[in-house]
């Protein structure tokens, strides 16, 4: 039996008498403030952009935490996902000459496992269950300052003060509440890559000679082809309706340039000339003013994401920034949504800072150690290592451990916070649970899907 509302409850709106200010309406704000309401929470959120779009190319949330999104609205919100849904089959990954070099499933993000699709239209749909839920939410506002004592925290937006039990920065990987809470300036910087992104219709695609291989049967593809420090991957979304691609490069730009910024045909032509000529073929087809060129920035790892009265806290790529190549960034950041607003509703109104720190003490190993692979996964792709790939090909796939896809955060939250909290209260060490157990690697393990059965046992309960 567990304590509070339990992983598939849902509390009376504002009965914990916690209020939360949340900061940003990206994925993690977003995640953060209907997980926060459903618990009980009152949610105040402050977004600087004046809309949310539909734009953007793919985005993988996988099992770990689409589970969590699928329980919205009693699977309204579900429903409503899955005619978005790519369901990619298998990654297949090839060198610049168009030889395939190794093949796995993508069990974990394909449709009926987890979510994959348009960035921008799950960011809408995000938001409108958002509305939906009566979360007082103002947008083109930007946050001016920060501030908090034992009491209370809060910000200054157009010089009026909004006080809250505890802020919770979602602001991403630009975040001006990192700076406050660790008390010290700190800038993004480039990892020395950039990324060209496109996603454009390809309804026509069948008739088109050098698109049509694209949407031949029955699955969307994605297809991966590594070079000399770059890697293109090369596929369709929504059942071979769109066509999609992305090309991670060596940046050109200084790091004081803007991050993000439209992108050059001819430019991204010259990253894969003398490849096999499907990839050029398909980048020259990209419609003027779909292609960005989007800078890839890294925060340096923090030693905590709480403030120092505990009741400010970083959340989503503001604590830590994923590379695209792990495949989890949007995950980690709803784990974390998922998990502060259940440890606020077990500590209560009264012990905010032990909520928020053991929010931090569930979460930091296991995005730490997931923020690692996609580190090792670039490195695979972009400085290969031939001749162990020649004996084991299987070092160039996109790992799916079983620890990290097959992980349920909010049954992990509700079981751990009393071991969590006493850690926090004694200075104990706290030995996770959702992270590898010693002497087995991060990196093996494969996601079996046996653990789908629960997921989808939780969303059929969610609807009836």
């Amino acid at each position: 039996m567990y304590r509070g509302t339990g992983p598939d409850g849902v509390a009376r709106p504002n009965s914990s008498g916690i209020t939360v200010i949340i900061i940003g309406l990206g994925y993690a704000g977003a995640v953060a403030a209907v997980e926060c309401h459903r618990k009980g929470h009152k949610v105040i959120v402050f977004e600087q952009a004046p809309e949310i779009k539909a734009l953007g190319d793919v985005i993988g949330i996988t099992g770990n935490a689409a589970q969590i999104i699928s329980k919205w609205g009693e699977g309204e919100v579900h429903e409503r996902i899955e005619p978005f849904l790519s369901d990619y089959a298998r990654m297949n990954i090839y060198n610049t000459k168009g030889e395939r070099l190794w093949s796995h499933t993508m069990l974990g993000y394909s449709a009926g496992s987890g979510y994959a699709a348009n960035r921008g239209d799950l960011a809408v749909i995000f938001y409108s269950h958002v509305r939906e839920l009566g979360i007082e939410v103002h947008l083109g506002k930007r946050v001016t300052e920060y501030f908090e004592d034992k009491a209370e925290a809060g910000v200054v937006v157009d010089g009026k003060r909004y006080s809250a039990d505890c802020v919770l920065a979602c602001d991403g990987v630009h975040s001006k509440a990192r700076g406050f809470i660790i008390g010290q300036s700190d800038s993004p910087h480039s990892t020395g890559y950039a990324i060209y992104r496109a996603w454009f219709n390809g309804e026509n695609a069948a008739q088109d000679p050098d698109l049509a291989w694209l949407v031949e049967g029955p699955h969307d593809k994605m297809e991966t082809y590594i070079g000399p420090d770059v890697h293109c991957i090369i596929g369709t979304g929504r059942g071979c309706k769109d066509i999609v691609w992305t090309c991670t490069h060596k940046d050109t730009y200084d790091i004081a340039e803007s991050w993000s910024f439209p992108g050059k045909i001819e430019d991204a032509l010259k990253v894969v000339e003398g490849w096999d000529p499907k990839v050029a073929k398909v980048i020259s087809k990209t419609p003027p003013g779909q292609l960005i060129d989007y800078k890839l920035l890294w925060r340096d790892p923090l030693p905590g994401w709480v403030s120092k009265y505990g009741r400010m806290m970083l959340v989503g790529d503001s604590a830590h920034p994923f590379l695209p190549t792990s495949g989890q960034g949007a995950g980690q950041a709803v784990e974390d949504g998922a998990t502060v607003a259940i440890c606020l509703e077990l500590a209560g109104k009264n012990r905010i800072s032990l909520g928020l720190r053991t929010s931090e003490k569930i979460r930091y190993a296991r995005a730490t150690l997931a923020q690692r692979i996609g580190i090792e996964t670039r490195d695979a792709w972009h400085k290969t290592d031939w001749d162990a790939v020649k004996k084991n090909p299987k070092l160039l796939e996109m790992p799916r451990p079983d620890w990290l896809f097959g992980h349920d955060p909010q049954e992990y939250a509700y079981e751990e916070f009393e071991t969590a909290a006493h850690a926090v209260e004694t200075g104990c060490e706290y030995i996770p649970r959702n992270i590898p157990p010693p002497g087995q690697t991060h990196r093996t393990g494969d996601f079996s899907g046996k653990k789908l059965k629960a997921w989808k046992k939780s969303m059929l309960r969610a609807r009836l």
